[in-house]
């Protein structure tokens, strides 16, 4: 692993293969081993680049409360000190959101964009949603982060693939314990606050989008919305799968991966 100290504060990343860049953004209170199997596939054909999100891993964690702007000022820096020119981009869930303020205001830095259990916007849900976030807050501000791992495994994974795969569970559940209770809360409010729908519109870049058939966070309703509101954007929604998708459907989600960025 590599660190930069960017953007005031430091931020951890792994660079492997060679071709163009591509990029991946994980979801809250996982790291940038979200995408070891992805990393792995793409090496051979793509310069991979992962990083943990500030408040993640073993990036730092600044002062709360951050915004999207923050977020996105800390990939621009690393892509600047990397001497990273374009690169394309995939980010699940608050990486998800991320890439989509990514190609909203800064899409000359971008090729292709993949977005994965994500959403521009809780619309109506937005204050049940926030409610929901606040108390998760005072649950690990309360108890630590060992009080939410086994309900966020089980929004992540379906139950078949939770009881055959324990050792992914296990790595899984190490990246949300070793998320800080500070970089959780205040990803969680940025989360619950994400609303981009209105300007979806202006995203002219080549686009999939992917989502899980079982996620009940992200749900394929609106999935459907995400990819709909994005012109040309094309929709993937995979069987077997609930939020972290690019785990539970790895083998179908990089051959659906290579086929769109050729």
């Amino acid at each position: 692993m590599n660190s930069e100290f960017i953007n005031n504060i430091q931020i951890c990343y792994d660079v492997q293969g060679s071709g163009p860049w591509i990029t991946f953004a994980h979801s809250l209170a996982c790291d940038l081993h979200q995408w070891d199997e992805q990393a792995a596939a793409l090496a051979g054909d793509f310069t991979v680049l992962r990083y943990d999100l500030r408040g993640h891993g073993r990036s730092g964690t600044p002062p709360a409360p951050w915004t999207f702007a923050d977020l996105v000022a800390d990939l621009l820096a690393l892509w600047n000190a990397l001497g990273i020119e374009r690169s394309h981009f995939v980010g699940l869930s608050l990486g998800g959101m991320i890439g989509q303020h990514l190609a909203l205001d800064h899409s000359e830095r971008l090729d292709r964009l993949v977005l994965c259990s994500t959403t521009s916007s809780y619309g109506s849900n937005r204050a049940s949603v926030a409610r929901l976030w606040e108390q998760r807050i005072a649950q690990v501000n309360d108890k630590g982060m060992d009080s939410v791992v086994d309900a966020t495994l089980c929004r992540w994974f379906t139950e078949p693939y939770r009881c055959e795969e324990p050792d992914v569970m296990a790595r899984i559940s190490s990246a949300i314990l070793a998320t800080p209770v500070a970089g959780y809360a205040a990803s969680g409010r940025l989360v619950s606050a994400m609303d981009t729908t209105a300007r979806l519109g202006e995203i002219r870049l080549p686009t999939l989008v992917i989502g899980g058939e079982e996620d009940g966070g992200t749900t394929p309703a609106m999935m459907t919305a995400l990819a709909g509101g994005i012109s040309g954007a094309r929709l993937e929604i995979l069987p077997q799968a609930s939020h972290l998708v690019n785990v539970e459907q790895a083998q179908l989600f990089n051959a659906l991966l290579m086929a769109f960025l050729g």
